[in-house]
């Protein structure tokens, strides 16, 4: 079982009678690829004749293990540091503590490999050739501008690329479908949204759109080419879940395009 030792100092800033103590990692060392290999070495494993995926999932499995002793790690392409948040108390000390009692980590930082390489590169930003369908980039009530929040009988506003509500298909529209009930849904029509643009879709949130979280998928015929409709109807479900009124908020899911 591995342990990370640490240096206990007295919290001066805690105003009670208890005596408490932050903790600061003690650093064996700091290891760089030579370092792990000698540890894999001890292990007989850098001496087998491994494939490559093999020894890179090996090495890194050994950093792991190394930070869990309390080493850092130093390589071309990462630095690695311990971390330790939380508080213990004078009868704490000298016995190991679980490590749930506190936040231990891993902090990650680029090596200098990946700066000098991520310095020397450049950024081609494109858009996705052939992309037809909408794109939803952000949700929000216009009166407030809280990103992925809404508020029940207020405006929303959708903004992102190829969002106009074109074409004759039945599901040409928005459709909220509830985050924990997916059989609960609202559509909005074309005609209940204005503006209706390719970039901004507006309209006012409907009572059935109730307080708790929610979908939000749009969906037209329209393409890239403002005169040119798609033979079927593109949807576009937004990666965020949405939070109406005061309701708590999830995660989302990717995006969704059909």
């Amino acid at each position: 079982m591995t342990q990370i030792k640490a240096i206990a100092h007295v919290n001066n800033l805690t105003k009670d009678d208890s005596t408490d103590y932050y903790l600061i990692p003690q650093i064996l060392a700091t290891l760089g690829p030579d370092g792990i290999i000698e540890r894999l070495r001890k292990r007989e494993i850098a001496t087998k004749n491994v494939d490559g995926k093999s020894f890179v999932e090996t090495f890194l499995e050994e950093c792991s293990v190394a930070s869990a002793e309390g080493y850092n790690i130093v390589t071309s392409f990462f630095k690695s540091s311990i971390g330790l948040q939380g508080v213990v108390y004078a009868e704490d000390l000298g016995h190991p503590i679980a490590a749930n009692r506190l936040k231990v980590l891993v902090n990650l930082t680029q090596g200098e490999g990946a700066k000098k390489a991520i310095e020397g590169t450049s950024i081609f930003a494109y858009e996705q050739t052939g992309a037809v369908g909408p794109i939803i980039q952000a949700v929000m009530d216009p009166t407030e501008m809280v990103a992925s929040h809404l508020n029940p009988g207020s405006m929303v506003l959708i903004q992102g690329m190829r969002l106009a509500l074109k074409g004759d298909a039945e599901s040409v529209g928005i459709l909220f479908t509830n985050a924990d009930d997916s059989s609960k849904t609202v559509f909005i029509t074309p005609a209940k949204v204005y503006p209706n643009t390719s970039t901004k879709l507006q309209f006012v949130l409907p009572p059935e759109v109730t307080e708790g979280t929610w979908f939000i998928t749009v969906t037209t015929q329209a393409s890239g080419n403002s005169t040119i409709l798609t033979k079927e109807p593109r949807s576009y479900q937004f990666n965020t879940i949405l939070k109406v009124g005061n309701a708590g908020s999830g995660g989302g899911d990717r995006p969704e395009i059909e």
